[in-house]
């Protein structure tokens, strides 16, 4: 910070003394070295006639009158300035100096003030900024060496799975929630916590673990709201929308009214309505939602994907993994997508309805699917030459147990 302030101090004086010379030096009169130059003018063009007429060039009386021309003009030009030139004027002005002085960095001061970004030149807070994720990525990565060593403590597993779902690294935490084991059923709290990396991993469902302790939560603390979200989340993706707007609008009650909790609340359950209206419009008169539900719910198709390990190489755990289902025959619009990564690999999956891009292309309509997954290198839905792919052959709606293997490279 010191070293900012110097370097602007001398800029700004070194900006002064550029403003300020011309102002306090003193002013004079041209008249002198325009005389100057007119005498060495009119000298030259005399000792050129005098060569002239030395070398023959000229004639004496040639030269008489050239030389009478040349003292004409001497006198005219002496007679001129005597009458045009202005008297010398030594002025200074210090004044207008010393404003420009006292404003200028005052000025500089008052912008960066309301435009710049002071805080920036705290050292300490701009290290800390930058470096605050790499620490971070840091001391987890060096709990994770800690407990390797001690594989017995599970409120540390517990601390490292935490860590691992606010930096993003969902299938860590679910490693790390394993080995945690029992330490995570030691409050409501930690019961949540898995099941919200269950709805993480799964498109917005609580699957396993996750469902049978937020279950737990639920019996226990039928009023708690982060439990009551939870289910909420996963009866939408599930699109058990009356359960989805029962729960939500429990917890709506909880809220202040113009919190952006509310709002965000409200949103989704508008939206899990109009879904629910949706599906009322469409039954029978002699089918209740909750058959159609079920009946939809049966041809979902479930398997898992790997990554061949002869491929491995040629893929980042980062990259964008696409599982999708198409009808065998006809149009090639995904009627479901499950997006992951190839961290996550091998990879569990469920594809249904609820997943559809266009409410007129659903999987349970379709009379037989093939299901593949993508390996996506640019994050694009569109297959590009150098993705990696694999698919099954043609299966019915309600297909089970599927194994998909990514073992081709896109041409």
């Amino acid at each position: 910070m010191t070293a900012f302030w110097i370097s602007s101090g001398l800029l700004t004086l070194l900006v002064l003394a550029v403003l300020c010379w011309p102002l306090l030096r003193r002013h004079g009169s041209t008249g002198a070295s325009r005389k100057a130059i007119n005498s060495a003018i009119y000298r030259d063009q005399l000792a050129e006639l005098e060569r002239d007429l030395a070398s023959g060039v000229l004639s004496q009386a040639d030269y008489g009158s050239a030389r009478d021309e040349l003292e004409r003009r001497v006198l005219e030009d002496v007679a001129a300035d005597a009458t045009t030139a202005a008297p010398a004027s030594p002025r200074r002005l210090p004044r207008t100096a010393l404003a420009l002085a006292v404003t200028l960095p005052l000025a500089a001061a008052v912008l960066y003030v309301v435009l710049g970004t002071p805080a920036a030149l705290d050292p300490a807070a701009r290290e800390g900024q930058q470096a605050s994720a790499a620490e971070i990525e840091k001391m987890v990565d060096a709990l994770a060496a800690k407990l390797e060593k001690d594989p017995g403590n599970l409120e540390g597993w517990a601390m490292l799975g935490r860590s691992y779902m606010v930096t993003g690294r969902f299938a860590d935490a679910a490693k790390a929630f394993d080995k945690a084991g029992a330490a995570m059923e030691a409050s409501a709290e930690m019961m949540l916590q898995v099941a919200e990396l269950s709805a993480e991993l799964n498109q917005g469902r609580v699957e396993g673990r996750g469902r049978e302790l937020l279950q737990r939560v639920l019996k226990a603390e039928p009023q708690n709201p982060q439990a009551l979200v939870l289910a909420g989340t996963d009866a939408f993706f599930r699109s058990n929308f009356a359960d989805a707007v029962r729960h939500w609008e429990t917890v709506l009650a909880m809220l202040p009214p113009e919190s952006p909790d509310a709002r965000n609340l409200a949103a989704g359950i508008e939206k899990a309505k109009s879904q629910l209206g949706a599906g009322k419009a469409s039954a029978s008169p002699n089918t209740s939602p909750k058959a159609g539900t079920e009946a939809t719910a049966g041809k979902a198709v479930s398997g898992r994907v790997e990554l061949a390990p002869a491929l491995k190489a040629r893929a980042s755990p980062d990259d964008v993994v696409f599982i999708f289902a198409r009808a065998a025959e006809g149009p090639r619009m995904p009627l479901a997508v499950v997006r992951t990564r190839v961290a996550d690999l091998p990879r569990d999956f469920t594809l249904d309805d609820s997943m559809a891009l266009s409410p007129d292309l659903k999987l349970s309509s379709a009379g037989s699917l093939r299901i593949e997954a993508r390996v996506s290198k640019s994050g694009d839905a569109a297959a590009r030459p150098g993705d990696l792919r694999g698919e099954s052959g043609p299966v019915q709606p309600g297909a089970r147990k599927l194994g998909i293997v990514i073992d081709k490279v896109v041409e």
